[in-house]
């Protein structure tokens, strides 16, 4: 078992559940009302429908999670079941435990099996009103938990979920072990879950007379009455014990064996346990352990503490290894200090073993003042009190039954003593990372608290960079001892220091300046410890000897005199050079790309694989010799000014002074004759330019002067044989691709070095750039950030400590996203425990729709029904929302938030006319306020917030009905459906399709029949129903206002409207019969507006607002398939930037909100899947007419580059 993470009631983590256990503590408490209401289902009593315990063992946090962090969208993450949720952070703590970096799992047989018992979410939710299938799947199938976690971590092994009730997670255990063993995975996952969320289970059990009224689990005490529910996750790491050592994984215990088995009938009951079939299955896990019973020295119970359960345990115990013992057999249950964690139950008794093994010490079971028969001078004790384990390396047992007989036993013993790491005081990088920068200062505060002197500085450090993934945001400190480290991290805690962001793998440039950087003593600290620099600087020492007869190491060590001539300065510079850069990539760090300035092409040009070492040797010291011949005769200078600006002043000088080196856009080297240079520095003065004469130098390099030297190099350089670079060189000479052949090295020397125009070329990419200087002190990095954005690093400095300076630019590199072989860098380690990650939990949850709290729901109106019907209706040249689509947006709301009661709207007032593209019908935005006097106060608005209708929603009531066939004996004239549809034409109606119905009316006073022919939706039926209206009234008639609607189902085939005006009111009620003659809905005191002049100002007032309303309607944004709100759509209109609303509908889709979107990220990274992507298609094209296909939309793009290229 390598790696162990958990949460328990009263316990967040392992420390804190040892400390729990340790302490005697009892985590029982009363049921919290966020998981349901105890008041409403308990009874001291059992009653049918109730519970007799109000009490349980509960988690913190079940709402909690950072969904962010493994790429799951809000909207995902709502819908999951926070059972898969607490998996997939407790298995990658776990892992983070074992020392194994869950990124390395990507892709390998690894196996996930997860005991899982209960699925309460997905009822819950759906009880409520969530019917997305995201609900449905992520809520409800257990089997998804375990694929969950495969998914995440991309996991190719094996991936169950284990029902065996109360034993699952220690099931699940033996089977992780079981396929370790036959080679069918190489890591496995074993965990077990619990959360409750409905009363149900503790109703049944409590018919069953299993739970406690007390709420305790009293196992081993004459007192036990039953059990205790409780809430819990444990996940184990396993590993074969050899490849663990291999791999250098923690190990904090040695599975010895396990056995599963099941009861039969040995009880003579499905539910009771059996003496027999528990016997059984110990005797044969202590032989596949290879163990006789008798040599446990502890174990922990199944130990419910029901009195049935208990007793049939203890029998089998002291049948199987209560005989021949030397001492008595010692048991515990941790259910006594949590409660029954039910299918987490097994997971959470192996932790408590394996903490037992580890520390040697057993807590005391709880409850247990009152033993049970054959507890006290039997060869069984309880323990009740925390007692030390005396066995050098004890054998512990664990127990987990299941309540349909499926038993489980695991044997266990500690692994033999690490040997600690011995600190030899060499400073050490300690790394942090976060997928957020709250997250990165919420693990630096943790380390402050946690690092511990007791624990070797090596061994943290090794076990944060070579142990852990590195996360985007990174911090890394730099210390030899832990309050070296303390101290950094403070620093960092007081905004004294900046972290980074690792968004990529930057492009690494290696580059390697010219002459300039030496100092008396580089290289000595390193040659002395670093195996690698010193191989290379052997090596080029060699090359030095064969070619000038002097050595490199002599002048590094002192053993020489300090070199004053350019003929020895610059190949020990190059030699440095190359042994730099090959200290760096021993510890992983190669380079993309190298440039070299001057002479530092030659250094380079080796590390790149043109030149070897002897060759490189036969440049640098030919060179350097040739170089000397005209010491003397030239100087240099730096000056701030251009390389352009610098070439106008030096025309005066006739070629005999020249630019030497552009360095960067604002600064240049001057070379030329010594007396000319003291000229050219009174010039510079003159007029203001900062200069300064470059020390130890009387050459002038990239001059006229070199002119000889260079024609005498390439005819010394003749034989040279250059290969092809294996890593892009880029050359300072000019801008071609040329052969490092004598030419080239003549150039070299002669020619100006172009190094802002190269550097500008390799700063020209999409990728981020790390520029690593490789020289004994930096000289080039100004220039580098001035001409262009990259982060800089040298590797040393002149006059500080070697190691610790390449030890904290090795940290910067890190952070820049650097890779870096730090398994290299550490030489190995202990693995050692540190702090977890610190999730940043964002409560997401389905949403209750108590009728205490507000409800907000976007409703798309293609969704009610009428897409189709819409069509065929027209008022006056437009196409208006039928009224009936707005009841039955608000009713659909109703019946969404999980109610079985039948509503009613009432107090209806239609506040504005809703013109509509029947092509694009809009979304309505339907509030339902928190119940005042029985009611509920509704609005509904259009996506631009245009109130459309309000009133009140109300629960129950009855259809009181006017008889049909009275109806029909008071209408006797009969109107021909042509008729009707020129009333119709005549007030401004065109009535088509589905709405064109009509079978046969009669018109009596005041009163009118109608028969229909429509079948379908709710909101198509009495929508066509309302027609009878204008057969009432004999005139076209504007709703303004219903007192109720109660619809109570709909027509399947012909309907019958009836409309009777109240006399002398424009006033109207309609119901409407099916071909039965039953009612089926009815809308009374119906106020309607018929008079000319007023229908003209609603309609004059309609055509004024009809370009807006239609500009509404055309972006509809669907309805949320998630409980919580959705962002409002905004709907593309002139002047908006395009990029807001693509973020807008990418955010709406995600179920976020635009400014919580990263932009930098791909969507696949924020949790889109394919039906979202689907989803996110049809927006883009409705709302912007563009396509864009779902392979893009999860492709590797990020958010922002997508909303740049719809622009």
């Amino acid at each position: 078992m390598a790696g162990m993470s958990c949460r328990f009631p009263g316990a967040g983590s392992v420390a804190a559940f040892w400390d729990l256990l340790t302490r005697n503590t009892d985590a029982i408490s009363e049921i919290p009302r966020d998981r349901f209401d105890v008041d409403e289902w308990y009874s001291t009593k059992p009653s049918p429908g109730r519970t007799i315990s109000r009490h349980g063992g509960f988690l913190a946090d079940v709402r909690g999670f950072d969904a962010e962090f493994f790429g799951i969208s809000p909207r995902e993450a709502r819908a999951m079941d926070p059972q898969q949720r607490l998996l997939l952070e407790v298995a990658w703590e776990a892992l983070e435990d074992a020392g194994i970096r869950p990124s390395e799992l990507a892709g390998r047989r690894v196996g996930v099996f997860v005991g899982q018992a209960t699925a309460e979410y997905g009822k819950a939710s759906r009880d409520a009103g969530n019917h997305d299938v995201r609900h449905a799947a992520g809520g409800e199938l257990r089997a998804v938990t375990s694929g969950r976690l495969s998914y995440a971590l991309d996991l190719r092994g094996p991936s169950i979920v284990v029902d065996t009730a109360c034993s699952s997670s220690l099931v699940a255990v033996h089977n992780a072990r079981q396929s370790l063993l036959t080679g069918e995975c190489d890591v496995a996952i074993a965990a077990g879950v619990n959360v409750i969320l409905l009363p149900d289970d503790a109703i049944a059990y409590s018919q069953a007379s299993m739970l406690a009224p007390d709420g305790r689990c009293k196992f081993g005490s004459a007192r036990a009455d039953g059990f205790v529910r409780s809430e819990g996750i444990g996940a184990v790491v396993l590993e074969r014990l050899d490849d663990a050592v291999e791999h250098g994984d923690r190990v904090h215990a040695v599975l010895l064996g396990s056995a599963v088995s099941n009861d039969g009938r040995g009880s003579g009951l499905l539910l009771q346990p059996a003496v027999r079939g528990q016997a059984e299955m110990l005797v044969a896990a202590y032989r596949d352990a290879g163990l006789d019973p008798s040599t446990v020295d502890y174990i922990e119970a199944h130990g419910t503490g029901t009195s049935v359960g208990d007793r049939v345990e203890l029998a089998a115990l002291r049948e199987v290894a209560g005989e021949g013992r030397a001492t008595p057999l010692l048991l515990g249950s941790v259910k006594s200090n949590i409660g029954h964690t039910e299918a987490a139950a097994g997971v959470a008794g192996l932790i408590k073993a394996v903490l037992i093994a580890e520390h040697r010490t057993v807590p005391a079971s709880l409850h247990g003042q009152v033993p049970a028969e054959g507890l006290t001078d039997g060869p069984l004790r309880l323990v009740t009190r925390n007692q030390p384990l005396t066995a050098g390396q004890p054998v512990i047992g664990v127990s987990s039954f299941g309540i349909s007989g499926t038993n489980v036993h695991v044997v266990l013993t500690s692994p033999p003593d690490a040997v600690p790491t011995e600190d030899n005081g060499r400073p050490r990088v300690l790394t942090l990372s976060a997928k957020s920068a709250a997250a990165l200062r919420e693990a630096a505060t943790a380390y402050v608290s946690r690092l511990d002197d007791a624990v070797a500085v090596h061994d943290i450090c090794y076990t944060a960079a070579a142990r852990r993934d590195h996360h985007e945001h990174r911090l890394a400190v730099t210390g030899t001892n832990i309050a070296e480290l303390q101290s950094g991290l403070r620093a960092f805690l007081a905004g004294e220091t900046s972290p980074d962001r690792a968004s990529e793998r930057p492009q690494v440039v290696f580059q390697f300046p010219g002459q300039g950087s030496q100092w008396r003593g580089m290289g000595r600290e390193l040659y002395e410890v670093s195996p690698a620099f010193r191989a290379a600087l052997d090596e080029c020492d060699a090359a030095v000897r064969d070619e000038a007869g002097w050595s490199v190491v002599d002048v590094l060590t002192g053993a020489t005199p300090w070199p004053e001539t350019i003929q020895v300065i610059q190949p020990v510079l190059w030699a440095v050079q190359v042994a730099l850069a090959s200290h760096w990539q021993s510890w992983g760090v190669h380079p993309d790309v190298v440039v070299g300035h001057s002479m530092g092409e030659v250094a380079a040009a080796q590390i790149a694989g043109a030149l070897s070492a002897r060759d490189a040797a036969a440049v640098i010291c030919r060179r350097s010799a040739l170089m000397q011949e005209t010491a003397g005769s030239g100087a240099m200078l730096w000056a701030e000014l251009s390389a352009e600006h610098a070439e106008k002043l030096l025309q005066r000088y006739r070629g005999e002074v020249c630019v030497a080196a552009d360095n960067s856009p604002g600064t240049c080297v001057l070379a030329g004759p010594v007396e000319l240079m003291t000229t050219v520095a009174e010039d510079l003065g003159s007029r203001g330019i900062a200069y300064r004469p470059i020390k130890d130098v009387d050459v002038a390099s990239h001059s006229p002067l070199m002119d000889k030297v260079a024609v005498a190099l390439r005819e010394q350089l003749d034989a040279l044989r250059p290969q092809e670079p294996r890593i892009d060189f880029r050359s300072t000479v000019d801008d071609g691709r040329r052969e490092l052949d004598a030419r080239y090295w003549a150039d070299n020397v002669r020619h100006t070095v172009r190094f802002t125009d190269t550097v500008r070329r390799v700063l020209t990419g999409s990728r981020p750039t790390v520029v690593l200087e490789i020289s004994p002190h930096p000289v080039l990095l100004a220039a580098v950030r001035e001409i262009g954005e990259a982060v800089t690093v040298p590797s040393l400095r002149r006059g500080e400590p070697e190691l610790r300076t390449i030890t904290e630019a090795l940290g910067h590199l890190h952070v820049a996203g650097v890779p870096v072989d730090w398994e290299s860098w550490f030489g190995g380690g202990q693995c050692v425990p540190l702090p977890a990650y610190p999730w940043q939990h964002q409560e997401y949850w389905f949403e209750s729709f108590t009728e205490d709290t507000e409800l907000v729901r976007a409703v798309d109106a293609a969704a009610l029904g009428i897409a189709e019907a819409v069509k065929g209706l027209r008022f006056r040249g437009l196409t208006p929302l039928p009224c009936a689509a707005l009841f039955e947006a608000v009713l659909s709301v109703a019946r969404g938030t999980g109610s079985s009661t039948a509503h009613a709207l009432k107090n209806v007032r239609f506040h504005e006319l809703c013109a509509v593209d029947p092509e694009s019908l809009p979304s309505l935005t339907v509030t339902l306020r928190p119940e005042r006097g029985g009611t509920r106060a509704f609005t509904v608005h259009t996506g631009e917030g245009t109130l459309l209708t309000s009133g009140e929603l109300e629960r129950g009531g009855s259809i009181s009905t006017v008889e049909l066939d009275w109806a029909l004996e008071r209408c006797r004239e009969y109107v021909r459906d042509s008729d009707f549809h020129e009333l119709a034409t005549r007030h401004g109606y065109e009535i088509e399709g589905p709405f064109r119905s009509l079978r046969q009316a009669w018109r009596g006073q005041d009163m009118a029949v109608a028969r229909f022919g429509v079948a379908g939706p709710a909101p198509v039926v009495v929508e066509t129903g309302l027609q009878a209206l204008m057969l009432a009234l004999g005139s076209s008639a504007i709703p303004l206002g219903v007192d109720r609607v109660r619809i109570t189902g709909r027509a399947t085939g012909e309907f019958w409207a009836v409309a009777r005006r109240r006399r002398g009111k424009p006033v109207v009620d309609v119901r409407l019969y099916d071909d039965r003659y039953d009612c089926f809905a009815e809308l009374t005191g119906i106020t309607v507006r018929t008079d000319a002049s007023a229908l003209l100002g609603g309609i004059t007032e309609l055509l004024n607002g009809v370009t807006n309303l239609l500009r509404s309607a055309r972006t509809p944004a669907p309805p949320p398939s998630v409980p919580a709100p959705a962002p409002r759509e905004e709907p593309v209109v002139a002047g908006e930037p395009v990029r807001e609303v693509v973020l807008g509908h990418v955010a709406a889709v995600l179920g976020t909100t635009p400014d919580r979107l990263d932009t930098r990220r791909a969507l696949r990274d924020l949790g889109l899947d394919s039906l979202m992507a689907a989803q996110l298609t049809a927006r883009l094209k409705k709302s912007l007419g563009r396509t864009v296909p779902a392979t893009q939309l999860l492709g590797p793009e990020d958010v922002g580059a997508l909303a740049d290229g719809l622009t």
